[in-house]
């Protein structure tokens, strides 16, 4: 039909070496031997599952049909109390526990907010605790005097 099939023009300055050439000795990207993916997959004949964590099939809901607390305003209403680590550590709890819950891990979400809830009643009490013992003992020496 008279039309000659176009070859593709290649850049001079392109080069076109295989990165196989700048591996490093054994064949492997860092020296080491592959061993093994941790892609979430679950490899053919492999007799463990994957590493990662994969989403609860139940995201929205738990067992007793309401999505589990976070307690994130007992945290920081725990926040105004004198028992500065254990609320910080609390409101960091419930922080990690909305999180769980967004990525879909009900049960880490569960798991979590529980941990928040303690934390904020010890801190709440223990805050009332602290402050009982200050005014106990102000009003001990302006009595005294």
């Amino acid at each position: 039909n008279g039309v000659a099939p176009v070859m593709g023009e290649t850049s001079p300055t392109v080069s076109s070496v295989s990165p196989k050439l700048y591996a490093k000795p054994g064949g492997h990207h860092n020296g080491r031997p592959h061993l093994g993916s941790r892609s979430g997959s679950l490899a053919a004949g492999s007799p463990r599952p994957s590493l990662t964590r994969q989403p609860s099939a139940i995201t929205e809901v738990t067992g007793d049909g309401s999505k589990p607390r976070d307690y994130l305003i007992l945290a920081i209403l725990s926040c105004f109390c004198p028992l500065v680590p254990i609320n910080i550590v609390a409101l960091s709890f419930s922080v990690m526990s909305r999180n769980s819950l967004q990525q879909g891990n009900v049960d880490g979400a569960r798991r979590l907010g529980r941990n928040a809830l303690v934390l904020s009643v010890v801190s709440i009490l223990g805050g009332i605790a602290i402050i009982a013992a200050a005014i106990a003992f102000n009003w001990g020496r302006i009595l005294k005097s």
